[in-house]
C-alpha cells in the first residue's frame, strides 16, 4: 500500500513493497531523494522537523502543495500502520481487508 501511494506520489511506476527499505540504494533523482528522507525523518523523529527541512524540499522542486499533501500522506499512513500493529493486523496484504471487514 505505501509503494502505491509513493508510485503515485514520483511517477516511479516500477517500485515494490521492498522499496521502503532499499531505497537509499537506488539511483533516484534529487526530487523524490529529497521527498524520501523528509519521509523518513518525519516517520522516525516527527519532532525534528523544522523549516530547513521545507526548505530542501523546496529547493528540490516541491511546491507548498505538494510539500503538505506529501505531509499528510505520510501522516496517514504512519497513523495507519501504527493502529495496524496495535490492532495485530497485518501490515500489507490481502489478508488485510478480510481481517478488517471481520473486526467491524
Amino acid at each position: 500500500m505505501h509503494s502505491a501511494a509513493l508510485r503515485r506520489l514520483t511517477g516511479l511506476e516500477h517500485l515494490d513493497h521492498e522499496f521502503a527499505t532499499t531505497w537509499p540504494t537506488y539511483e533516484l533523482d534529487p526530487k523524490t531523494r529529497a521527498l524520501l528522507d523528509y519521509t523518513k525523518k518525519l516517520t522516525e523523529t516527527p519532532g525534528a522537523i523544522e523549516e530547513a527541512d521545507f526548505d530542501v524540499l523546496r529547493a528540490a522542486g516541491w511546491d507548498e502543495r505538494g510539500i503538505y499533501q506529501a505531509s499528510a500522506l505520510i501522516s496517514f499512513f504512519n497513523f495507519s500502520g501504527r493502529l495496524e500493529a496495535a490492532s495485530g493486523l497485518p501490515m500489507d496484504g490481502s489478508l488485510l481487508g478480510d481481517q478488517l471487514v471481520r473486526m467491524m
